[in-house]
């Protein structure tokens, strides 16, 4: 196939597993792998829940033990060159919406000190643009990592949780609808999660709140003299009876033309086609350029261990991905040599593999077809 992007999607960050522990030689065998099998492209998201990567924002968390951290980015750059050498592009991403909330400050409309598999993490709060300062730091964080990475080929934002209903946000939304002719917040219904209900008033307002704080990046970024690609992550997800998607496409497609959509669901059992319809053939058929996250050296699972063997999801992921042609792939999870959220060391090996490398060449093995030779 002729992939525009092709390759791992992983995080340096704290309590992520994958890249969060990786030393030199471990990006040295990453991108060895990634470049004989034929990939192009890998993403780093340096900035999830914690930050991995040296940061001057006094409201980003610095955790000790970081390997990015303590080489006060080194280590990144060097990565981002190998890479480079390579011919393999590099993306750098973030979440603009959880931080560590003793370094954040404010009031999320949701905390936690856990992760839904119940993996402990130090606090963490969910925040929206509706909230004081969220743009303001967003933008600083882009523009942060345009500067301290000047060889970035592609800035990726993720903005999760933002398309949730709190309080503080009916004010906001009621400003909105009366500028726009939509109804009023007691005529929608409890609008819930638009992740997986469909309440298309709500739905239109968080999108068009998203897209404000994407230009606002988009200007800020392009004034600093990155040249490069801009993509954003179209939050979707499938429950028992429903599959959604939280970001009106249509709106989105209007007002975002720079912008490519990333869209996921890493569980091949669950609602399989519905999910690829939704995530990949909508958008094309609407004219958009849409990248798919499936699952790679990933252990993150509501259910483990997983209904079906990992090799059978990836196997079922080429056929998928060959069927309906998204414009480009990242794999989620490049492999791990600690246990983490994401990607799991211990986890690994009870699928029979040793350690993250033996894994992500099986991962390259099967999805081989992919490859244009």
């Amino acid at each position: 196939m002729d992939l525009l992007d092709h390759g791992f999607w992983d995080y340096t960050t704290p309590f992520a597993g994958g890249m969060e522990a990786y030393r030199r030689d471990d990006y040295l065998r990453l991108v060895d792998d990634m470049a004989e099998a034929g990939m192009n492209s890998l993403m780093i998201c340096v900035k999830w829940l914690t930050t991995g990567y040296r940061s001057r924002l006094p409201f980003l968390d610095q955790l000790p033990g970081n390997p990015v951290i303590e080489s006060d980015n080194q280590l990144l750059r060097e990565a981002i060159s190998t890479a480079h050498e390579r011919g393999i592009k590099v993306w750098l991403g973030a979440v603009v919406s959880i931080f560590v909330v003793e370094n954040y400050g404010g009031q999320p409309y949701e905390t936690s000190d856990r992760l839904p598999l119940g993996y402990p993490i130090v606090p963490f709060g969910l925040y929206d643009p509706d909230m004081p300062e969220f743009e303001e730091r967003a933008v600083a964080i882009a523009e942060e990592i345009v500067e301290q990475f000047p060889d970035i080929d592609g800035l990726e934002i993720e903005m999760e949780g933002c398309g949730r209903e709190s309080p503080h946000r009916i004010a906001a939304y009621e400003r909105w609808a009366a500028q726009t002719g939509a109804k009023p917040f007691a005529e929608i219904g409890h609008p819930f999660n638009p992740r997986v209900f469909d309440v298309p008033e709500w739905r239109d307002y968080t999108t068009a709140r998203r897209i404000e704080v994407l230009h606002a990046i988009e200007r800020a970024v392009r004034a600093k003299g990155f040249t490069g690609d801009l993509a954003t992550l179209w939050e979707n997800s499938a429950i028992q009876y429903a599959v959604g998607m939280e970001v009106n496409l249509r709106m989105f497609q209007k007002e975002c033309p720079g912008w490519t959509g990333i869209t996921y669901e890493h569980d091949k059992w669950n609602h399989r086609y519905a999910c690829m319809d939704l995530n990949v053939a909508t958008p094309k058929e609407l004219g958009m350029k849409v990248y798919n996250l499936p699952r790679g050296v990933m252990t993150w699972c509501d259910q483990w261990p997983m209904p079906i063997r990992i090799e059978e999801n990836w196997r079922m992921d080429v056929e998928d991905i060959q069927r309906f042609q998204p414009d480009g792939v990242w794999w989620m999870g490049s492999g791990s040599n600690n246990d983490g959220a994401h990607a799991s060391l211990s986890r690994l090996r009870e699928l029979g593999y040793p350690d993250g490398r033996s894994a992500r060449k099986a991962l390259l093995n099967t999805i081989s077809p992919l490859f244009c030779r």
